[in-house]
């Protein structure tokens, strides 16, 4: 069965990252872009990547707002670069692709490693960021203690390298996601989305993986993204993994202009069950900080 289908793409294209931007020149992401407004750039986390479909569509019917999504390298038909990426590697295809569609400035949204390369984007060229909207960034350098999320890690990777695929899709996803994922992914996506999160797996543990686990982000770092920020935490997600709440409480505290909601019932699987609710408060932040814009400036 074929996944459903969240924003009507009225742009649909590939883009090749120019030889001469280190690290990631060549790379080709595969993206879209919806309607006109506020630009708003998704950055999907690890396995799957229609993690933003329904919130797209929920901000498509609140606002009037250009939204741009993409495959992050090695996922769908987006190409990976000779060497391994890091995360650095990783903002500098986001900043690319912003240049390409002609956003001088954007509003970030992230959800698990996505967030993470929102941060880092914002520490690149904070010029060219609005805001950063992080769903539950895996920041492991926020927690006294990553080992819960850790431990899942490395037994799952191992499970990867030797080639157990779904095996290892599946205990990342029971130990860091959700237990409950397939029941809430075959609602929100259809069936199909098993074919494509295998092959998203490779990449994760491949890309993903390596790169976010070498990536420093600690309190001086957090001190100089003066962007607003909103933070969003599922009320579950520390039942599946102990690491949740004390990163989003160390965030808090270390990022210099940060909000944050809980989302009572979600977890990290949050984006696909809460996105009414996400779109509310992100349209609200958004609306908030444009209204003071404005009136600075006039």
């Amino acid at each position: 069965m074929k996944m459903q289908e969240h924003i009507s793409r009225t742009h649909d294209s590939r883009f090749r990252i120019p030889d001469s931007t280190p690290s990631v020149g060549g790379v080709e992401l595969e993206y879209w872009v919806k309607g006109a407004g506020e630009p708003v750039v998704f950055l999907h986390g690890g396995v799957l990547t229609d993690w933003f479909g329904p919130l797209a569509d929920e901000l498509s019917r609140a606002g009037s707002y250009r939204l741009v999504s993409y495959h992050r390298p090695g996922y769908g038909s987006s190409t990976l670069p000779p060497q391994p990426i890091t995360m650095a590697g990783q903002a500098d295809c986001c900043l690319a692709l912003m240049r390409h569609v002609g956003l001088a400035k954007a509003h970030l949204v992230g959800h698990s490693i996505g967030a993470c390369i929102a941060l880092q984007a914002a520490l690149q060229e904070p010029e060219a960021i609005a805001t950063v909207a992080l769903l539950e960034p895996p920041v492991m350098t926020a927690t006294a203690d990553p080992s819960p999320a850790l431990t899942v890690l490395r037994a799952t990777t191992a499970q990867w390298k030797q080639g157990d695929l779904a095996g290892a899709m599946d205990a990342f996803m029971r130990g860091i996601v959700d237990p409950d994922y397939e029941r809430v992914l075959d609602r929100v996506l259809g069936m199909g989305w098993r074919d494509h999160a295998l092959k998203g797996t490779d990449a994760f543990f491949q890309t993903d993986q390596p790169a976010v686990q070498a990536w420093r982000f600690e309190e001086p770092e957090a001190a100089r993204v003066r962007q607003p920020a909103i933070l969003f935490l599922g009320g579950n997600s520390t039942k599946v993994n102990a690491i949740r709440e004390p990163v989003h409480r160390t965030l808090m505290s270390w990022l210099p202009n940060a909000e944050g909601h809980t989302l009572e019932g979600a977890s990290h699987l949050l984006p696909l069950q809460e996105p009414a609710r996400i779109s509310a408060l992100l349209t609200a932040f958004y609306g908030a900080r444009i209204m003071a814009h404005n009136h600075w400036d006039g």
